[in-house]
């Protein structure tokens, strides 16, 4: 498949997003979502294109963050109810600085053959024998680059690092300030030896012979929690009925989307639903990168020891999270619970 370099900026992002997607039914309950335009978030735009919130009572105000630790601020203000994030450093530091808001949903996950993140190594460096986890041990003293100290990203390919048996604090590099689509160039500039990518940005790379995949998330922490919906705790425990029938919601269009991951070619309408609204908005690569799309708990429910995993990560490996918070100050699973049973049981969407 050939890549044209209109497709590959429009894929990386370079377009903007112009304002945000808001609902205009009357007489419904409203919530204000944070979120930002990327795969693994297209079921709750899915989940609003397809009626199932104002089937369920409610009006889903969006508002639309290019960087999900954009999502922190506004949570912290109430200016959203609900926001996607990721169990980034920054995330259990607001914890610790006492954030009003915990996870309570799953929004991605690296399932087998599902991870939406890659660990990309430099062509030149893969055809001089570079090509397995192992092989990793050979890049002490190189650059690393990830888009974000603290980030989902740096999380995955520091992990893989340490499974090769380095420090990944002490033995390489960090470049942590350059965006994704600029990292690809560095590769091809071969300024950068490796780095961790989100999946398509690896597979136009690879396209463009800058870098090789060497490794998805899903191979490195199999059925790791790579993103989280969180919810204000004033609001779940005002209006834990509405949460409840968003989650129901959530969980529903999930399970659709794992099947039009799996399959897009099966899924054409959903597809354009999905494309419409995120990045990359190129139906031929998100079929050319499927699955790898992420997996989305079917029973809506986060995977809790990989979150807590990730805090002892940032706490004991990279020294970024100097105070742990306990579980149940992270993350509340009643509400996944209760709304996949009253999905499963109620049957609100036929």
């Amino acid at each position: 498949m050939k890549i044209s370099r209109r497709a590959f900026l429009a894929a990386s992002g370079a377009a903007s997003l112009a304002g945000s997607r808001a609902t205009k039914a009357q007489g419904l309950e409203t919530l204000n979502i944070g979120l930002s335009p990327y795969i693994n978030q297209a079921t709750i735009f899915m989940a609003n294109d397809m009626g199932l919130f104002s089937k369920m009572g409610l009006d889903i105000r969006m508002k639309i963050f290019m960087d999900g630790a954009l999502v922190v601020a506004p949570m912290l203000s109430a200016e959203v109810d609900i926001g996607v994030m990721t169990p980034n450093a920054g995330f259990f530091n607001s914890l610790y600085r006492g954030g009003p808001f915990r996870a309570f949903l799953c929004n991605g996950q690296g399932r087998r053959g599902r991870a939406v993140t890659a660990v990309v190594m430099r062509t030149d460096h893969y055809d001089a024998g570079i090509k397995t986890l192992p092989d990793l041990a050979r890049m002490k003293g190189k650059l690393a680059a990830v888009g974000a100290a603290g980030s989902i990203n740096q999380y995955g390919l520091g992990s893989a690092l340490r499974l090769a048996g380095l420090d990944p604090l002490r033995d390489v590099q960090w470049q942590t300030s350059v965006s994704q689509p600029d990292i690809v160039k560095q590769l091809g500039q071969k300024q950068v030896d490796l780095a961790e990518l989100t999946y398509h940005l690896a597979y136009l790379a690879q396209q463009q012979s800058f870098c090789k995949i060497l490794l998805s998330r899903d191979e490195i922490l199999p059925d790791s929690q790579a993103a989280i919906m969180t919810v204000r705790d004033e609001f779940k425990q005002r209006r834990r009925e509405s949460l409840v029938k968003y989650a129901m919601a959530c969980i529903h269009a999930g399970r659709l989307f794992n099947q039009v991951a799996g399959d897009p070619n099966k899924h054409a309408d959903v597809l354009k639903l999905i494309v419409k609204s995120i990045f990359p908005r190129d139906e031929e690569l998100l079929k050319a990168v499927a699955p790898h799309w992420e997996w989305i708990a079917e029973d809506g429910m986060p995977n809790v020891s990989s979150v807590m995993q990730q805090q002892d990560f940032w706490a004991d490996t990279f020294k970024m999270v100097e105070h742990k918070v306990p579980q149940d100050r992270v993350i509340d699973v009643s509400v996944a619970k209760e709304a996949a049973q009253r999905l499963d049981a109620e049957k609100p969407f036929g």
